[in-house]
This record gives structure tokens, sequence and C-alpha cells, in this order.
């Protein structure tokens, strides 16, 4: 167990690593939405069982099983007292009859109860890791729902307001947010957010309840309490934490306009605060901002490249608990590994030391027993006799081996004396209290400290001067709350005409682009009036050289030679026309 125990942490600490090296490229290539689904691996690989033994033996190179020889002293009880063997060179066949020179020593005996003392060390930071969280995740609840005002509920979700609440968050009463679930907005939601913000907010918390990430987030708390001595955990842990952020964001998102990402970056950054509580979901911490913020410029993927990421995680998923289950070559050598870094077999149990065997006559019978095959060699007064096959089981039938002895029991250490403690030190006498002062004494020079309003309210925040011939300092809590409120309420002016500067450029480049697209389709309108009205007037004056030519014609007054110069010179007027018309 403790072997299993011990490559299920290892093996996961290094799936961790592995999905924070490949987690930035996936979600470049693939999407936010793949990149998160990599931490399932880690997960998987703690609750993953042994190979069954039939794969074990073709993932493990086998271990020779030759017939090992049990050797067996069989002797008459003699009236000498217990002695102890002395030792003697190991012979195949001899294990038992050597046995007292067997005996393990000390230094070994006193490291065999090192893996015990190690896992419960282990059980017990992990169980109080995972409780005191589960009692801070309680009481945060039970605050945020004190003075909470319910103003919608959509789904089965209760939205909620409440003053205890730095940012919009998702959260739920029971375990993995299966019970009663909330979305909670801090009181001031409606003055700080606009309408689309509080939308597009809602939305990413609902989010949330509809993903199941807070059931996902006790999972991967869980798995942080089970590494709670493993700096490599917490940092997977906020990596997880930041991936479903992202993950939930390109949901939200998914089929918006670009106006649409801007709002909802706005809405991120004023959502943004410092603290965070493990199990529920916050709009978010200020530490992640910048990464959700870049995500929001990335376009769309297309279903191919979502699918293929899914099958690229689903058999890197595989490959690793594959390559890394408890049985094969990989765990033995995390095994093999930890064995020698601590001197400490995990494999096997502690082998009992063995008692001390009687004396025996030189008249005894040396028995020694070969299982595989069945093979029993006795010797006795200098002669050997071989058994085998059925003649050895009769044998052993006639002549039973006897049980061992019982085994002594372990002497108890002497406790070492603890030195004498050091006497204790006389108290200092206390000074003498000044209320709703603090006294600062430096080198024989008394300061007062107080803590209290000034007036005017306006003015440095401390303020310094002697009295009585005391040196007096006083912190002037009014005029450091004024000043807060004034930087508070100039960051907020700030923002929100940076949010209107923002949004009126761009109205005004939106109508830009219509106003010049009006231009260019009525220059084209005119464009086309002017060439129509060209060719109207072309048409024209075509038909009135036609009118002239057959008005020349009718007039019999001309002589042949003005007619002929006359229509001569109308049809070359006609012949330019035509050209300009035709060169159109």
């Amino acid at each position: 167990m403790i072997a299993w125990l011990t490559e299920a942490l290892v093996a996961s600490a290094l799936l961790m690593l592995l999905v924070l090296l490949v987690r930035a490229p996936v979600r470049r290539v693939f999407g936010p939405q793949v990149a998160y689904a990599l931490w399932a691996l880690p997960v998987l690989r703690l609750v993953t069982p042994p190979l069954p033994a039939a794969w074990r033996e073709q993932a493990v190179m086998p271990i020779s099983r030759a017939g090992e020889a049990v050797s067996v002293m069989i002797a008459a009880p003699v009236a000498t007292p217990l002695v102890e063997a002395a030792p003697a060179p190991a012979a195949t066949g001899m294990a038992v009859a050597a046995a007292p020179a067997m005996v393990e020593a000390p230094s070994v005996l006193a490291a065999l109860p090192l893996p015990l003392l190690v896992a419960g060390l282990w059980a017990v930071g992990a169980g109080g890791f995972f409780l005191y969280h589960f009692l801070r995740h309680r009481r945060f609840c039970r605050g945020l729902l004190r003075a909470a005002r319910t103003v919608d509920e959509v789904d089965g979700v209760r939205v909620v307001e409440t003053p205890a609440a730095a940012g919009p968050l998702a959260f739920g009463l029971q375990l993995g947010g299966l019970g009663r679930r909330f979305v909670a907005f801090p009181d001031d939601f409606a003055d700080r957010y606009d309408p689309e913000e509080r939308e597009l907010a809602l939305a990413h918390e609902l989010g949330h309840h509809a993903r199941g990430d807070l059931f996902a987030n006790w999972i991967g708390l869980a798995v942080l309490a089970i590494h709670w001595f493993n700096p490599l955990a917490w940092r997977a842990f906020r990596a997880f934490r930041a991936d479903q952020e992202l993950a939930n964001d390109a949901r939200v998102l998914a089929g918006r306009s670009r106006a649409d990402r801007h709002i909802y970056a706005c809405a991120i950054v004023k959502a943004a605060h410092g603290g965070a509580v493990a199990a529920t979901c916050h709009l978010h911490t200020i530490s992640d901002l910048k990464g959700r913020l870049r995500m929001l410029s990335i376009t769309r993927l297309s279903r191919a490249r979502l699918a293929t990421g899914a099958t690229a995680v689903a058999g890197l998923v595989a490959t690793g608990l594959l390559v890394t289950a408890s049985g094969t070559e990989a765990a033995a050598a995390i095994t093999a590994k930890v064995e020698d870094a601590t001197g400490v077999r995990l494999a096997a149990p502690p082998v009992p030391p063995v008692p001390a065997v009687p004396a025996v006559s030189a008249k005894a019978d040396l028995v020694a027993v070969t299982r595989k095959p069945l093979r029993v060699v006795v010797k006795r007064a200098g002669t050997t006799q071989v058994y085998e096959g059925t003649d050895a089981s009769r044998y052993l039938a006639q002549h039973p081996l006897p049980p061992l002895p019982p085994m002594p029991a372990t002497p108890v250490t002497p406790v070492t004396p603890v030195a004498a403690a050091t006497a204790p030190r006389p108290p200092v006498p206390p000074r003498p209290p000044v209320a709703g002062d603090t006294v600062v004494i430096n080198e024989g020079q008394t300061m007062i400290i107080r803590n209290g309003d000034c007036t005017p309210p306006t003015g440095p925040s401390v303020v310094q001067r002697d009295h009585d011939g005391r040196r007096e300092m006083v912190v002037c809590r009014n005029r450091i709350s004024a000043m807060a409120a004034r930087a508070q309420a100039q960051a907020q002016v700030a923002m929100r005409q940076a949010d209107r500067s923002a949004r009126v450029a761009e109205l005004q480049a939106s109508a830009a682009e219509r106003q010049a697209a009006d231009a260019e389709r009525q220059a084209h309108w005119a464009e086309r009036s002017a060439l129509a009205s060209r060719r109207a007037g072309v048409s024209q004056a075509l038909a009135s050289i036609d009118i002239a030519r057959r008005s020349i014609e009718a007039n019999r007054s001309l002589t042949a030679e003005q007619r002929h110069d006359a229509l001569a010179g109308l049809q070359d007027a006609q012949n330019e026309l035509r050209d300009s018309l035709n060169d159109e």
C-alpha cells in the first residue's frame, strides 16, 4: 500500500509538471477549453489502481521464481541452556540452521517503522489541510449570506447582493456546489457596472455552475491536500484555476462581437481583487488579470481544431496513465529511486527478528526441503538420504516439520532523562497603561501615540507636537479615511471617464465608417448619373443632326454643292459624337 501510494504521488507530480509545460502552447493552438481538460491527467493518475497481476507480468520484467531451499533442524530436546549459535557461512538449504547469525542489525531495525511514521504524518497533514479549507469555505459562505439580498433566480441559481462580496463570484453551500447554488454581487454592483457589464458578469458566473466548476474546485483542493507538502502542486493548483477562468471566458464570449469583448474586459478589470477562497469561482483575482485580458484578443477557433485538440488531449491522458500506472517499469523505477534515496524498502513489510533456537546434539537429523520440485535431503550420523516426488511427500507426512518457537517480546528502550529545565526568569513588572494611548519609550525619551479625529478634517494625516514636556504623535483617522475615500472616488471617476471615452471613440469610428461608405455610394451614383446625362445629351445631339440632315435634303433652294458640303459637315459631327460615346 505504501509503495503504491508513493508511486501515485510521484507520478501525479510528474504529470502536473508536464501539464504546466504544455498548457500554454496547447491553449494557443487549440484554445483554453482544451488546455483546461489537461488537468484531468494528474487527477486520474491518483485514482488509477495498480495493474492486474496478468498485466503486470507483461509490463514488468518477471522475477525469477527458482525453487528456494528451506532447511529445518529436527532434534530431540536436550537439557542444555538456550544459547546463540555461532555465526557460520550461509549455504543453500541451511537457512534455518544458521538463523541466529542472520538477525538484522540494530540500525536496520530502527529504520523499519519509518514508512509508517511518514505515512501517518502525511495523512494528518492532508486531513488537516482539507478540513481547514472546508471550514473556511463554510464560514465564508455564511458571511456572504448573512446580509445578502435576493435580486433574481436564474435556472435554479439564486442571485444575491451582499456587502461581504468584493466582486462577482459563484459558490454553493453543499460540497461541490451540488446543493443550493448562488451567484453573489457586491451591494454597489448596479452603480459600478453598466447594464452590459452586469449581463456578461452574470453569464460568466452562471457558466461556472453550468460547467460544474465548483465540483472541479473541490476535486482540485483534494488533490492539493494530498500534495500539501509539494510546492509544485501549489503552483499547479493556481494554474488550474487560471485555466478554468480562461475556459469559462471562452464559453461566455463564443459568438459575441468585439464590442462585447471590450465590455467584458471592463467588467474583468472592475471585478479584480486580491483575495480568493479556493472552492469558489471569482471573476477574478489580480494575479491572472493580464492573461485573461490577453485571451480576449484571440479569434474564435474552428470546430475541427477543437476536435483535434480534444483527441490529442485524450490520447495524452491515456498514454500518461498507461506509462505511469503502478506495476509498469516506470512505476518500478520510481519506487527504486525512492528506496535508494530514503534507505527504506517500501514494497516489503518489516521482517521481524528471528529468535534464537536451542542448541542441538551431535546426533540430530538435518532435513533440507526444496519445494519446486519437491525434494527432501536428510543427513543423519554422517549419512545422506534423498527423497523426491511422492517419496518426499510420504516422508513429510510421516515426519512433519516442527513449528517455529514463539517470538520473544521486544525489550522496552529506556527513556533518556531530560536535562533540567533552565530556571525561569522573574517577570517584568508591567508599565502603567495609558487609556486610549500607545506609549513608546526609547533611550529615556517618552513618546505618546494617539489615534483620533483631527480638526479641521483636511490636512496631514499625522501631527507631531510637544505636550507637557513629552513628544506626542496624533494619527488622524478622519483625515486618512477622507483621503482614502477621495482617492477611491477619483479612481472610479477616472475609470468611468476612460470607459466613456473608449465607447465614444468606438461610436465615432463606427459613424465615420458609415459616413465614408455613404459618401462612396453617393459618389458612385453621381458618376453614374453624370454618365447617363452625357449619354442622353449625345443622343439628343445625334437626333438633332438627323433632323438637320433631313431638312437640308428637303431644301430645294440649295445647290448640289452647297447641299453636299452641309451634309458632309453634319456627318463629321455625327461621327465625332458616336466616337465619344463608344470611348465611354
